[in-house]
């Protein structure tokens, strides 16, 4: 246990980063009872380290109201120091693991189901590579999932789609675009270019109503004044391609999921006439004041490089 010792006028005042973490816990989630959770202790130790902290610097740091918790004048003047305290002494450790040659730690991600199936992997795999001794625990979600958990601090990170909130901060991880994909024999497999009325006519499948994917499709056809002839909706971009595959219709998926589909010629691009570029991006997610450990930062690096080389 690390502890920290200034003196004043009136005495010493005794500060414990575990009493600290409690503190910066509770205030970023509002709760003592998820604080509590969140680091893996009873909510009468969070609250009676709270009580510790506020007997050492003499102040009441949070108003409570039945399970509402808010932070008092000087909580909120106190919060910046604590989280600063706590990265601080995250980044030393770190620094001591890295001159050792090590990186190690836990760190948690929820990601969008697409990414998780067919970007995290490859990733994964090289980032553990680098850092063997760092563990990831991953979720899967639609992007206002990953979203809630990472405002509940449930996650370090989100890997989502358009998602947008004032306390999200946002990095551009990969671009990728939608294509429409037919399987072999169809009467487009033979033709460069096909057009958005002739693709109308099609047995249409497509990929989770109410997605950005939908909505991006749904849009292009409301533009020209087309009815689609949807034959399916399916909320797995999986069961879309075998479904395509059974040749009960044809959709427009992204590329990244179907790239091996179209080396192996089991599923085959045909470019739309007069159809926009229909691009979705992936974004890091996280939150703005949440503090950002040397972990973290080695992580939002490796992505960034990552999705620098991918777009070379």
């Amino acid at each position: 246990m690390l502890a920290i010792r200034k003196y004043n006028k009136s005495g010493g005042v005794h500060l414990n980063t575990d009493h600290a973490e409690c503190f910066v816990f509770v205030a970023l989630t509002g709760s003592f009872s998820k604080a509590a959770n969140l680091l893996y202790l009873s909510q009468p130790t969070v609250s009676q380290r709270i009580k510790s902290l506020e007997a050492d610097l003499n102040c009441k740091l949070f108003l409570r109201n039945g399970t509402a918790v808010a932070l008092t004048e000087e909580g909120e003047a106190f919060l910046p120091f604590a989280k600063k305290l706590l990265q601080t002494i995250q980044d030393g450790q770190q620094a001591i693991q890295r001159i050792q040659g090590e990186l190690e730690g836990d760190m948690s991600i929820c990601s969008v189901f697409g990414a998780a199936l067919y970007i995290l992997p490859n990733l994964v795999e090289h980032f553990q590579a680098m850092y063997p001794k760092v563990k990831l625990t991953i979720f899967t979600g639609h992007s206002h999932q990953v979203l809630d958990m990472v405002l509940h601090h449930e996650v370090s990170f989100g890997i989502a789609r358009a998602v947008n909130h004032p306390k999200i901060h946002r990095i551009q991880l990969l671009q990728d675009d939608m294509l429409l994909a037919v399987y072999p024999g169809h009467p487009f497999q033979n033709r460069k270019q096909v057009t958005i009325e002739e693709v109308a006519k099609e047995k249409l499948i497509l990929f989770n109503r109410g997605s950005l994917d939908w909505t991006l499709i749904n849009s292009a056809f409301s533009h020209f004044q087309l009815e689609k002839h949807v034959v399916m909706e399916v909320d797995n971009i999986e069961v879309v391609k075998r479904m395509v595959k059974q040749k009960l219709g044809i959709a427009f998926l992204p590329r990244f999921s179907i790239h091996n589909d179209l080396e192996t010629n089991e599923l085959q691009e045909v470019k739309v006439m007069k159809l926009p570029d229909l691009n979705r991006n992936f974004e890091l997610i996280y939150l703005k004041d949440a503090p950002i450990n040397s972990l973290m930062k080695h992580f939002i690096d490796f992505l960034c490089k990552a999705e620098a080389n991918a777009s070379k």
